[in-house]
């Protein structure tokens, strides 16, 4: 905030909401302001932070667009639980209509999953193996029914992360397992797909359940280049899309 020669605050709303608002955030961050938790009244936070009320509004309304922030019925607004899903909706959106993004996402997995699987190897619980044996098993079992399997695919990979026994690697893995949901959705309706992440999979786990942290790097590096390799022109994704978009034209 801005303060003239006699000390009078200049108030510049265009940028002062948003102060504010990063203010709030960092409350929420760091505990002080917990989910469930109601905001103090706008008057209060006039107070707190020496604006107006109108910045206060502004500011709750940016929160509330971020999925921060909700106002409930009867009045009062409250912190949300902030879950994948308000980290995901904005940009599964731009997702959906950008092919590019999607294959760079694939790039980044390609960076990160090849050492999660490499860090699975060397700290896996016992129950970890099991787990994860029993996914790949789950899996097995719908491959050969003939039944689509991204859902197990997507159980086994974030099981792996959960093998790492670093939370943040498991949140990660999580959010962009929910950004590309619908592309390997479409993938796992073809049996040769299934049948193909199905034996990628299972060179990961047995390389994992061995402890050789060089194979379980390797055997995913190569399962998300399998994967990667239909989002290129070329690849069943880039084909399907660019099918659908001739029939809409």
């Amino acid at each position: 905030m801005r303060k003239t020669g006699d000390g009078t605050r200049v108030e510049k709303r265009g940028t002062l909401y948003k102060e504010v608002a990063a203010r709030i955030r960092a409350l929420i961050s760091s505990g002080e302001l917990e989910a469930g938790q109601a905001l103090p009244s706008e008057r209060k936070l006039a107070v707190q932070f020496e604006v107006g009320r109108a910045v206060i509004r502004e500011a709750v309304r940016q929160l509330e667009a971020a999925g921060m922030v909700e106002s409930r019925h009867g009045g009062g607004n409250y912190v949300r639980e902030v879950t994948s899903e308000h980290l995901v909706a904005p940009i599964a959106s731009v997702l959906n209509s950008k092919a590019q993004l999607r294959e760079e996402l694939m790039d980044a997995r390609a960076l990160f999953e090849p050492q999660v699987a490499r860090e699975a190897a060397l700290r896996a619980t016992q129950e970890d193996l099991e787990l994860l044996e029993a996914a790949v098993y789950r899996q097995a079992e719908r491959v050969s029914d003939g039944l689509p399997t991204a859902e197990e695919d997507a159980e086994f990979h974030g099981l792996l992360a959960r093998a790492t026994q670093n939370s943040v690697v498991g949140r990660v893995m999580g959010v962009i397992d929910d950004l590309l949901e619908d592309v390997y959705e479409r993938l796992s309706q073809h049996g040769e797909r299934s049948q193909r992440s199905l034996e990628g999979n299972r060179r990961i786990l047995k390389a994992v359940q061995s402890r050789d942290p060089d194979a379980a790097q390797r055997a995913m590096a190569e399962h998300i280049e399998d994967i990667a390799s239909h989002f290129r022109p070329g690849g069943e994704i880039h084909d399907l899309e660019r099918t659908d978009a001739a029939k809409g034209a």
